[in-house]
């Protein structure tokens, strides 16, 4: 079997990823040099993958994040590579799919039952039995339909337990305050 050649050099499409892409490769071929034959066939197709990801990408590389999000690069990749980005280095990529806080509807029995209770905490009351808070609700004219005894149960459950979950409402002891 003849020994494993070395990648040839890929035409980088963005040049913000030259000088990584020419770290990758140097990486690479300093590994074949210094141990001849001891790379695993998986490990070499797995840098060459790496590699020629790397060159294809659209996207500049500016942290470890944005390298592992590209296609071929995978976890091994990004020890090997780690060294190469600083360790304080900002993360100047921009950030995707960041989550958006949890706020209750205007109109809605969340809305009303947060509100009824921030005014209840104003005036020094900490915690209002699920009643009091019910009935607090209701005359407040904050909900679009009402809270009361006459509408569901069930909207109003839906509704505190969203808001615990949140972490919007804290439920003191049990009967719930």
């Amino acid at each position: 079997m003849a020994p494993p050649s070395l990648p040839k050099k890929h035409e980088v499409r963005l040049p913000e990823n030259e000088e990584l892409a020419g770290k990758l490769l140097e990486k690479y071929r300093s590994m074949m040099a210094d141990q001849p034959g001891s790379l695993s066939e998986p490990v070499r197709i797995t840098l060459s993958a790496a590699y020629r990801g790397l060159c294809a990408s659209k996207e500049p590389i500016r942290a470890l994040r944005d390298l592992l999000r590209t296609k071929g690069v995978g976890p091994w990749a990004i020890l090997i590579m780690k060294d190469s980005f600083p360790a304080t280095s900002p993360d100047l990529s921009p950030q995707q799919g960041k989550k958006r806080k949890y706020v209750p509807r205007k109109k809605s029995s969340a809305y009303a039952i947060v509100i009824t209770l921030y005014r209840a905490m104003i005036r020094g009351n900490d915690s209002l039995m699920k009643q009091e808070l019910i009935d607090a609700a209701e005359v407040s004219g904050l909900s679009a339909s009402g809270i009361g005894p006459n509408n569901t149960r069930a909207k109003l459950g839906s509704s505190i337990k969203t808001l615990i979950s949140k972490a919007l409402v804290v439920k003191g002891s049990n009967p719930a305050k």
